[in-house]
């Protein structure tokens, strides 16, 4: 760390509260937003951030509060940490409370359903004057908060900021690489979630090592092909964001995204599981996004394409998949 910030994270969930205790035991002062009063208050006195964080309690010097104009004040750096589908709301809720803020940073891995934009853009399109980064790659948040070694990347278009940014955020267990790359860093995030449902999917229906090395590296090339039409560098996805991103939340039994897959595998219905699911499966709403991308840009996704049809448009899983492996023969 180089030297304290204060510190606002908007989101109380698993990412924003372990991110939020990690820096603040890298020695910044952090406050976190949570929009419900009734659990904040409970937060805030108990220090129990249940479900989210089952085995840890959130410290004492970090303040949850559900006013926003409590957290924002005198925050130099303000921290997303919410669902992609809300972020719209929540930048509207900080345009209302009138302060100034110097500049933010997204941990969100989506694409708006609405607008097909991602994070940083509707960030910069509501607060043009603001810095905007973002941080992605591998990071299942209750690893981190075992201090479990965690390398991400960092991006923005202020690279001198970007880079005091990523030494004051390091610590030991949590190695930050820098991109002038946004654009790709986000997108290969917000992709890799729809290919990582594809592969729970697959172990859900008692599919090998074989059908899942096939999706990764299939899925990759589908993620290349849209973010060259968008205008992302083409290594990008081969990196943290990327390629590591994907391996991890493909694999890893802590992946939202991996076990709301697995379920539908499984025969489970997609209204079934969200009653069932406290977290977000950004995955989910991120698939119709990407499609309308795709169709957009005149990219052809297979994978994402199938993911898409087993959620919205009634495809079973074991014919989605089958139909992959029925499509013409081609070079790869």
């Amino acid at each position: 760390m180089e030297e304290e910030m204060n510190i606002a994270i908007l989101g109380c969930g698993n990412w924003g509260s372990v991110f939020g205790i990690i820096q603040d035991k890298n020695g910044h002062k952090v406050k976190i937003w949570e929009f419900d009063k009734k659990r904040a208050e409970y937060v805030q006195r108990t220090r129990d951030n249940r479900p989210f964080l089952l085995k840890y309690k959130i410290p004492d010097s970090i303040m949850i509060d559900w006013r926003l104009d409590n957290i924002l004040q005198n925050s130099e750096l303000v921290v997303f940490a919410v669902p992609c589908q809300t972020l719209g709301s929540v930048l509207v809720e900080i345009k209302k409370a009138g302060i100034k803020i110097k500049a933010f940073l997204s941990l969100i891995k989506g694409i708006d359903i609405k607008t097909l934009q991602l994070p940083a853009a509707t960030i910069k399109k509501a607060f043009p004057e603001s810095k905007c980064f973002v941080l992605s790659g591998p990071s299942i948040a209750n690893e981190i908060i075992r201090n479990e070694p965690t390398a991400v990347v960092l991006a923005g278009n202020d690279l001198n900021r970007a880079k005091k940014l990523q030494g004051e955020l390091a610590t030991e267990n949590f190695r930050i690489y820098l991109s002038d790359d946004m654009l790709g860093v986000e997108l290969g995030g917000a992709v890799k979630n729809v290919l990582a449902l594809a592969c729970g999917i697959s172990d859900g229906l008692g599919f090998g090592a074989n059908a899942k090395g096939a999706l990764i590296s299939r899925g990759i090339v589908e993620i290349v092909r849209l973010g060259l039409k968008m205008g992302a560098n083409p290594k990008t996805f081969y990196g943290l964001s990327g390629l590591g991103d994907l391996v991890t939340t493909s694999y890893s039994e802590e992946s939202r995204n991996h076990v709301f897959g697995r379920m539908i595998g499984r025969g489970r219905s997609l209204n079934e599981i969200k009653k069932d699911f406290v977290m977000v499966a950004e995955g989910v709403p991120t698939a119709k996004a990407v499609m309308k991308l795709a169709k957009r840009y005149n990219v052809e996704m297979p994978i994402t394409k199938v993911v898409y049809e087993i959620l919205y448009k009634g495809k079973s899983p074991l014919q989605g998949l089958k139909s992959l492996m029925l499509r013409s023969l081609k070079n790869e």
